[in-house]
C-alpha cells in the first residue's frame, strides 16, 4: 500500500477489503448450518451492494473518465468489464445458495465466488494501476469524488467502517471526520452485521 501514489490508496483499499471478506465467506462456508444461512445472507447482502456500487461506477464513471486522459486503456477496461458480468454471475450463485436453505450447498458456490474475484482483482489492479499513476492526482480525486457521490445510502452508511475494517489505515485514506464516524457513529451496525460471518453456525 504504502508502495502506492498517494491518490490511489483508497482504490487499493477497497481491493483489499474485498480480499478479506471474501477470504471471511470461504472460512465461514464449511461451518454454516442452514439456521445460520439467513444472518449470513444479510451480511452477503451488504458485501454485494458494495461490489455492485464499485463495478457499476468504474464502468460508468472511472474509466470512461481515465479514457480521456489515458486513451490506450481503453481495450483494457473492455476486460474489466467483462470480468464483472462473469463475478455478477457468480454472486448471483452466491445468493441463491445462501437464499436456498441448504448450507450444504454453499460450498462450491462461494469457490467460485472467491476464485472469480481473485483473478479480476490481480488483474484489474496489473492493468489500471500503471496507468492510474500516470493520471494527474486532482483528476483522480475528481473521478473518485463522483464514484463516492453515485454510492446508495446503504452503501455510504457502511463504508468507511468496511474499509477501516482490519486493514493498514495509509494517511490521506478519508477525511478525519469519516475515520471518526467509522470508528463511532458507524461501528457500531457494522460489527454487528459481521456476526453472520465471523460466528457461522
Amino acid at each position: 500500500m504504502d508502495t502506492l501514489p498517494r491518490h490511489l490508496r483508497g482504490f487499493a483499499q477497497t481491493h483489499l477489503a474485498l480480499r478479506r471478506d471474501s477470504r471471511r465467506l470461504v472460512a465461514a462456508a464449511p461451518l454454516l448450518t442452514s439456521a445460520g444461512l439467513p444472518r449470513a445472507a444479510e451480511w452477503w447482502r451488504q458485501l454485494r451492494a458494495i461490489v455492485d456500487w464499485h463495478h457499476r461506477t468504474e464502468d460508468q464513471i472511472l474509466w470512461p473518465g481515465l479514457i480521456e486522459h489515458v486513451p490506450e486503456i481503453a481495450a483494457g477496461s473492455h476486460r474489466m468489464v467483462q470480468d464483472h458480468v462473469a463475478l455478477d454471475d457468480s454472486m448471483l450463485r452466491v445468493t441463491r445458495a445462501l437464499e436456498g436453505g441448504n448450507a450444504e450447498l454453499i460450498g462450491c458456490p462461494v469457490d467460485t465466488f472467491d476464485t472469480v474475484l481473485h483473478r479480476h482483482l490481480h488483474e484489474e489492479e496489473k492493468l489500471t494501476f500503471p496507468v492510474f499513476a500516470r493520471v494527474p492526482a486532482d483528476v483522480f480525486a475528481a473521478l473518485e469524488r463522483r464514484v463516492l457521490a453515485a454510492a446508495p445510502l446503504r452503501v455510504k452508511r457502511v463504508l468507511p467502517p468496511w474499509l477501516l475494517d482490519g486493514l493498514p489505515q495509509p494517511d490521506g485514506l478519508m477525511p478525519a471526520p469519516v475515520r471518526l464516524m467509522g470508528r463511532t457513529l458507524l461501528q457500531g451496525a457494522y460489527r454487528r452485521s459481521l456476526t453472520g460471518i465471523l460466528d457461522p453456525r
